[in-house]
């Protein structure tokens, strides 16, 4: 296990599109912090503060399509290379195999959430001021349980990725799944309870009304979707 981990930080670090991504989101956000909130968004949802940056950054899930398509670039790569195939020979076991492709893809997604959510936050910094004002213990565990999200999020896209058993049908299942799921979703069923707390619509505050079912709904969707891709790829010819 623990080469298999040096072999996928030695991967991640050469993961071109996962740069471009977070290139990506700074040119996308920073028109906030240069040209400052939207002054109907203030007024309609009476931002003030700089927490108020953290509190629409840590819940912001509008990036879900960009998370799909990295996990599919990054698992569906291993298949279409054939690294996969290799790393059998040595004798690992595809379990082991499966969890660093987790680890590894949600090391990936939540560097960009947490680099979404900074930039986030100096926006509103630069509109109210910077001030650490209303933040708190609360928060970090709020993060925490998005974070817990996101590791569901991403083991149903590495099994997702695991099924097409390539690059492109990994890519293009991976991206329109997440667009549907993470957006057209969220508008749909906004205020649905079970929609709201399931692992494609991070929780929306802090409070233990939705942090404790988000928490609960994803662990039961991590034990249910590794299981799965894991019997998935057991099952998973790679000898090609």
């Amino acid at each position: 296990m623990f080469n298999l981990i040096r072999i996928e930080s030695f991967k991640l670090k050469r993961f071109t599109p996962f740069y471009y991504s977070l290139l990506f989101v700074a040119v996308l956000m920073s028109q906030m912090i240069w040209k400052g909130l939207n002054p109907d968004a203030v007024a309609y949802w009476g931002y003030s503060c700089m927490h108020d940056g953290f509190v629409e950054g840590v819940q912001d899930c509008s990036l879900a399509f960009l998370f799909g398509m990295l996990i599919a670039w990054y698992v569906g790569a291993d298949f279409s290379e054939r690294t996969l195939h290799r790393a059998l020979t040595t004798g690992t076991k595809r379990w082991m195999i499966i969890v660093t492709k987790i680890i590894a893809t949600s090391i990936l997604t939540f560097i960009i959430h947490l680099f979404e959510l900074l930039i986030n936050v100096i926006a509103y910094g630069k509109e109210f001021g910077f001030s650490f004002e209303g933040f708190g213990s609360r928060d970090l565990l709020w993060l925490g349980v998005v974070a817990l999200q996101m590791l569901a999020y991403n083991v149903f896209f590495v099994l997702i990725s695991v099924i097409c058993g390539n690059i492109y049908s990994a890519l293009f299942a991976c991206v329109v799944v997440s667009a549907i799921c993470g957006n057209a979703l969220r508008n749909l069923f906004v205020g649905n309870y079970i929609y709201e707390h399931s692992f494609f619509c991070f929780a929306k505050s802090s409070q233990n009304s939705d942090l404790i079912p988000c928490a609960i709904c994803a662990i039961i969707a991590l034990i249910i979707l590794v299981t799965a891709t894991i019997v998935v790829f057991n099952k998973r010819d790679v000898a090609n």
